[in-house]
């Protein structure tokens, strides 16, 4: 049963936080390109999970669902560098566009040449991983040494956090998962549970930044 929800968690731990920002409708626009993260995590997830379940009966392309986790690891970048660029101006907007222009260019000559988009992709999803996980390290560095640091209620503080603690346990997950497959699949399966309670921690950590401050009333 457990494992049964865990396996699901990549569909339902969205709904949290999306419910919360349709409920609360944050005012900080910003916000919005997080809530487009989790629709689209949503959505490219329920058709994983769906094609997993349903295997026998999918058609040949959704048979092998593993460039749908590439294309969700190539989504997550974008729509967190854009955050990066565009709330936080972590840089200027020229460098982090210059990284994401490389990073797509990067590998979309690395898929053609190679061939294996089709394949659960260790650099990818590492390389993802360490960005992101880069990019946040030197938010809360600066965050630390401003004056305002936790000082009032910062949403993407929890966003940033929770993408943190995301990124920094998917990075050793995925760099290791080719080959854990190959040598040890069943210890890779038992792996996989592994992202999905931290997907869950970080939707929970999203949900909180879109519902605010919490006022009691005395």
């Amino acid at each position: 049963m457990l494992t049964t929800i865990l396996n699901w968690s990549e569909v339902w731990a969205p709904l949290i936080p999306l419910y919360v920002f349709i409920f609360k409708r944050p005012k900080d626009k910003f916000l919005e390109i997080v809530a487009g993260y989790l629709l689209t995590a949503l959505c490219i997830n329920a058709v994983i999970d769906v094609s997993w379940i349903l295997n026998s009966s999918m058609p040949a392309l959704l048979k092998n669902n593993n460039f749908l986790y590439n294309i969700n690891s190539i989504c997550r970048i974008i729509f967190f560098t854009f955050l990066f660029r565009n709330a936080i101006k972590l840089f200027k907007k020229k460098y982090l566009n210059f990284f994401l222009i490389a990073y797509l260019v990067f590998f979309s000559f690395y898929f053609v040449y190679n061939k294996n988009f089709n394949t659960l992709n260790s650099l990818l999803h590492s390389t993802e991983s360490l960005s992101l996980l880069i990019f946040s390290i030197i938010y809360f560095i600066r965050l630390i040494n401003s004056d305002k640091v936790f000082l009032a209620f910062d949403p993407y503080l929890l966003i940033i956090a929770g993408l943190a603690i995301y990124e920094s346990v998917n990075f050793f997950v995925f760099l290791f998962y080719q080959y854990l497959l190959i040598h040890n699949p069943k210890f890779a399966h038992y792996l996989w549970n592994v992202p999905n309670i931290i997907f869950i921690i970080f939707c929970l950590l999203i949900s909180k930044a879109f519902y605010g401050r919490f006022n009691f009333k005395t």
